[in-house]
């Protein structure tokens, strides 16, 4: 039989980790589109060079962590204690997504021929303007996206946001 602690104290456990979730969705899909519209000046207007696809994630990566930081740190965990090491955590993290891991997704996404060979042919039968290049480049950038999302959200509740403020684990307490 459940003691009435334990009842009340799962479910806000699983309401918390819900809560950040859904606030780490919104504030992604923000970041995401953000880092979406600059990786594709990049890569379409500035680099131009789907050779160098791994250089504009990895500019638009550094300018979104930016950004990323402020907006989760203020919104999505707004309820835990910013250390200075998490602001370390948080860096370093995102340097070595930035540097190696984004960078590298992106190559290996980026050869997955048959797939963006198959969505083209989907976008000309359905009379749609765009070209191959911006297939493979959107496609690449979408599963890098998701990977990198997935890691970030568990790096972040774990690592880098880990600790509730004092005050908030006092009353959880009770």
């Amino acid at each position: 039989m459940e003691t009435e602690s334990h009842k009340k104290s799962a479910p806000l456990k699983d309401v918390k980790t819900s809560k950040h979730a859904s606030r780490y969705l919104i504030i992604g899909i923000a970041i995401a589109a953000f880092n979406y519209a600059l990786f594709m000046l990049l890569s379409n207007v500035i680099i131009n060079n789907n050779d160098f696809l791994w250089l504009s994630t990895l500019i638009s990566t550094l300018i979104t962590t930016v950004l990323a930081y402020i907006l989760h740190s203020k919104i999505t965990w707004k309820e835990r204690t910013i250390t200075k090491s998490a602001k370390y955590k948080f860096l370093i993290w995102n340097l070595l997504l930035a540097f190696a891991i984004g960078p590298i997704l992106t190559q290996l996404f980026s050869l997955i021929a048959p797939l963006y060979e198959f969505a083209f042919r989907i976008i000309e039968a359905i009379h749609l303007p765009f070209s191959y290049e911006f297939t493979l480049t959107t496609g690449t950038f979408i599963l890098t996206a998701i990977i990198t999302t997935l890691l970030n959200f568990f790096f972040y509740d774990k690592f880098v946001f880990g600790k509730a403020k004092e005050s908030k684990k006092q009353e959880e307490s009770k």
